[in-house]
């Protein structure tokens, strides 16, 4: 009579703790500078998100070597670079067909391992009393007319490293490090740690030239996009190893329903892909050439 008694009440009250029980948490890591968006963008999406931030290379690399801890179901990473190390180490799971219908093919992983979730073209800027200025591409910034006049941000950046991984991809490695090297005998400065210090730069008239991949306020200058524009990308994926891969695909999923991705910059057949596989190429390159 108890055990007949004793087992519904167990089988009520599991039920009671099943339905207690909150949605499973998505945790996502994400690099510094999209933390502040990303606590005010992912709860919008209706899951439980826990939202880590940190450096998108050393992120990446936790995800890729199972240290990441709590463990990541979906990854964001600040540039090419770092998403397509993650999925070339068979870090990342492959999306959903839905997640990737609207995303350009120009912004997605050839094998749906990621996509993009944003895009920013890298531009060249300048102060306006240069009438005299022949640059219509980043290797004219080597030209002799601008020694000491060039400005750069540090080759650590995610955007510089697939600028590197573009120059390499379209020229070659040592005709891009020759460009490099040009470019570092031109700098009026050493390389800024961000593109606002660059710009404060160009405003105090320590340089007159310089490429940004963000600008404050373009009305104080003139910019150009070379040709072919080069550009790079936030991207996200679902991580291999995800303790909530459904829910990790959920989220992306909506990320990419709602990410507002802009024009791309030139012809859009050409897959951002090709600087991240040229990372490792560029970074060498980079310590080469001096280029820090």
């Amino acid at each position: 009579m108890k055990r007949l008694l004793f087992a519904p009440l167990v089988c009520l009250l599991a039920l009671q703790a099943c339905d207690s029980q909150p949605a499973a948490t998505v945790v996502v890591y994400v690099p510094a500078d999209f933390e502040e968006r990303a606590l005010d963008w992912l709860p919008q999406s209706g899951l439980d998100v826990t939202v880590v931030a940190g450096d998108s290379a050393v992120l990446t690399e936790r995800v890729i070597d199972k240290q990441d801890a709590p463990r990541a179901d979906v990854l964001v990473t600040s540039g090419v670079v770092d998403i397509w190390r993650a999925a070339d180490e068979g870090a990342l799971r492959p999306l959903g067909d839905a997640a990737m219908a609207r995303i350009p093919v120009a912004l997605r992983d050839p094998d749906d391992a990621w996509a993009a979730i944003d895009s920013r073209p890298l531009l060249i800027v300048h102060t306006g009393d240069m009438p005299d200025l022949a640059v219509t591409t980043y290797a004219d910034l080597g030209s002799p007319q601008l020694k000491d006049l060039l400005c750069l941000t540090t080759s650590s950046l995610p955007a510089n490293r697939a600028l590197l991984g573009w120059l390499v991809a379209d020229l070659g490695v040592k005709p891009a490090e020759r460009v490099v090297r040009r470019w570092i005998y031109n700098l009026a400065a050493p390389p800024f740690a961000s593109d606002a210090e660059l710009v404060a730069a160009l405003d105090s008239g320590v340089c007159r030239i310089g490429i940004v991949a963000a600008v404050p306020d373009l009305a104080s200058w003139t910019s150009l996009a070379p040709a072919p524009t080069y550009y790079d990308i936030r991207a996200v994926g679902v991580t291999r190893h995800a303790r909530n891969p459904e829910a990790g695909q959920q989220l992306v999923d909506w990320m990419l329903a709602e990410a507002e991705l802009p024009e791309l910059p030139g012809p859009t057949d050409r897959n951002i892909g090709v600087a991240g596989l040229r990372g490792e190429d560029a970074r060498l390159l980079a310590e080469r050439a001096g280029y820090r």
